[in-house]
């Protein structure tokens, strides 16, 4: 395991630990800043809209200014961010702060691609899944933890707390080295995925699995409190069984062939 890799793990569990804290009640402080259920659906939806479309502008920029620069951003973003959803008095200032946050998510191609070059001896498989285990370790804990505080306090505490997290987190990213710009070959910088017929129906079954999976996510913690009337910290103790079995899946299924994990996922 290479120096880059361990601090990118590192600061992925400081950031799953702040992000986790708030991520699962989010929903229940827009209905608290006085969002109704479906305001939240286009708040949560406009954001998904928002994350979509930064992903491929970061991918092709990443591929020639390197990935380095983009994961810095996208920290330095999100805890900027994070101190905005803090701050914010009113549900539109915090909205916006949720937009910036969500942006952040152009990270994802070029920590990927720095996580696939800095694996060392292990297989892509173990790198990636290794650091997504511990972003989900992280992301057990953080739940808990805001849900405890959240009942204590107030969300907006909890949010505090996320935002300082974030602070150590980024501190930590910014000491990763730089990586080479690699070049692609001439034949790769002329092949168009529009005639990649696999690739194609690939993202048509992850656009459906997407859709059915998040369709009842994002005002679940809404159901749960408003009409089975679990408090705050019961709440999280679930968001902290989800993430538990994230990290079991990623920490079994990286060691595995890839098409056999991705079908048994």
């Amino acid at each position: 395991m290479t120096t880059d890799l361990v601090l990118v793990a590192v600061s992925l569990l400081f950031w799953g630990f702040g992000e986790g804290m708030f991520l699962y009640f989010q929903p229940l402080y827009l209905q608290q800043l006085g969002a109704s259920p479906l305001g939240i659906g286009v708040i949560l939806g406009s954001l998904g809209v928002a994350m979509s479309i930064a992903q491929i502008p970061v991918g092709y920029l990443a591929d020639r200014w390197g990935r380095r620069p983009f994961m810095w951003a996208s920290w330095i973003l999100g805890m900027l961010s994070s101190w905005v959803m803090a701050l914010a008095p009113s549900l539109s200032i915090f909205v916006g702060g949720m937009l910036f946050y969500t942006l952040t998510s152009f990270v994802l191609a070029p920590m990927n691609a720095y996580i696939t070059h800095a694996r060392g001896k292990w297989s892509t498989g173990q790198a990636l899944t290794f650091t997504t285990a511990c972003y989900n370790i992280g992301a057990v804990a953080g739940p808990l933890i805001g849900g405890a505080v959240a009942s204590k306090t107030s969300l907006k505490q909890v949010y505090f707390i996320a935002a300082i997290i974030f602070i150590f987190s980024t501190l930590i990213v910014l000491w990763i080295k730089p990586q080479p710009v690699e070049s692609l070959p001439q034949e790769e910088k002329h092949t168009s995925l529009l005639r990649n017929h696999q690739f194609l129906a690939y993202l048509v079954m992850i656009f459906v699995v997407m859709f059915a999976t998040y369709l009842p996510s994002p005002l679940t913690p809404n159901f749960l409190q408003n009409e089975r009337n679990l408090s705050i910290q019961t709440i999280g103790q679930l968001g902290s069984l989800g993430s538990l079995g994230n990290v079991i899946l990623a920490l079994t299924m990286g060691r595995m062939h890839a098409p056999i994990a991705f079908l048994l996922g």
